[in-house]
Formats: C-alpha cells, structure tokens, sequence
C-alpha cells in the first residue's frame, strides 16, 4: 500500500491512494469468496481456529476480519471499501501467519497488499 493516506471510510478501514488503482484490476467477486471462506473457517466450530489462536492474533486480525463480515453482509460497499477491507485483514494477518493452519494461510496470501 502507498502511504499516501486519503481517509477512514465508513467502515473503518484506512484508504490510499494506490487502493483506487487496485480497485480497478481485482476481480471482486473473487475477493469477495477468498474473504467468504476467511471468515467461514475462522469462525467454525470444526476447525477450532479461533480457539487456537493466540490472544494477540485474536486482537489483531480476528478483529478487521469482524469488521469485513459485518461490512459484507451489509452488502452495500464501494470497490475500493472492499479492497480497502481485504488490505487491513492480510496486513493485520501477516505477523501470525506461522500460526495459522497452513489452509488459512493460503487464503489469507491470496488477498491484495
């Protein structure tokens, strides 16, 4: 992400301006399953993720991947909130991955930077 900060969107999440760009080239559709899934596997009881994470990953990833979920099942939302969302949830994943199930890391290394 550039650093070049535009705002906080309605959602919460940060914006930049290479965000626009990015939002112009990604499929959102397919996005938007990749995060499906995220959300679906943290959040089931078969795979017992969340309870296997640690508190700080908890904190610092389960928390934007909430925020997205509830952003999603709004429905209403711009392509660039959508890549601005998938951002903030790879970047706030990235210092955990190593403890993440290898299946969740795949998919979390499927979303944009």
């Amino acid at each position: 992400m550039s650093r070049r900060h535009l705002r906080i969107n309605r959602f919460g999440f940060a914006e930049y301006e290479d965000m626009r760009e990015l939002s112009c080239r990604v499929n959102i559709s397919d996005l938007a399953e990749v995060l499906g899934s995220i959300v679906e596997f943290v959040s089931s009881e078969e795979t017992d993720c969340l309870e296997s994470l640690t508190d700080e990953a908890q904190a610092n990833f389960v928390v934007p991947l909430g925020m997205f979920s509830k952003m999603l099942s709004g429905g209403e939302y711009s392509a660039i909130e959508f890549v601005s969302a998938a951002c903030t949830v790879r970047f706030c994943a990235e210092p955990h991955m190593a403890e993440f199930p290898d299946e969740l890391a795949r998919m979390l290394s499927r979303l944009p930077r």
